[in-house]
């Protein structure tokens, strides 16, 4: 466990503020929700016009659900079960860590951006991959650099966004079966 925890500090300290005062502001507006806005519109977008009124509202719960669950069990992890310290609050990394954002709290495993924006992935991933898999690549590569910018930005470790990476993931999957679980139940009879 003490070679996992040092690998996770030596990676830290590797992929943590390696850039400029461009890259600084980048990753900042980047892991910064509201910046997402206009990606999620777009993806409104893409399934308004996908998808009949029903499936679409369907969709629209699931999702919803799925951020929040998402979101309240990152919660959960951080500051119950795990209650590990965030890079920049650990005694041992002090004068080490570079904190180029702002944070959520003192516990940080794991990451709740990682795991909502794999969440939002892999929904998406399963809605598009066949009828606009460019798109679906694009929402991964996102999903991606949001997660990444947790680890640049020194609020989280490697091993917090690759767990929320993978939480997220579990979630974006288990939802997309869920939402077609209700749309063959539910979403069958309307049309736009």
């Amino acid at each position: 466990m003490a070679d996992l925890k040092q690998l996770d500090w030596d990676l830290l300290l590797f992929l943590n503020d390696w850039g400029n005062d461009a890259v600084d502001l980048f990753f900042n507006i980047i892991t910064h929700k509201l910046a997402s806005i206009p990606l999620y519109a777009y993806l409104l977008y893409v399934l308004y016009k996908k998808l009949k009124r029903k499936e679409l509202i369907i969709a629209l719960i699931t999702i919803a659900i799925m951020i929040a669950l998402s979101d309240q069990l990152a919660l959960l992890f951080k500051n119950t079960l795990v209650q590990r310290l965030r890079p920049f609050k650990e005694p041992g990394l002090e004068g080490l860590v570079s904190k180029v954002g702002r944070s959520g709290g003192t516990y940080g495993f794991y990451s709740g951006h990682a795991s909502s924006a794999f969440a939002l992935a892999a929904f998406m991933w399963m809605h598009l991959r066949r009828s606009r898999r460019k798109l679906a690549i694009i929402v991964v590569i996102w999903a991606v650099i949001v997660a990444y910018s947790r680890v640049y930005l020194g609020v989280h470790y490697p091993g917090d966004v690759l767990m929320g990476a993978f939480m997220g993931s579990l979630i974006g999957y288990g939802s997309f079966k869920g939402y077609a679980f209700a749309k063959a139940k539910y979403g069958k009879s309307s049309r736009k």
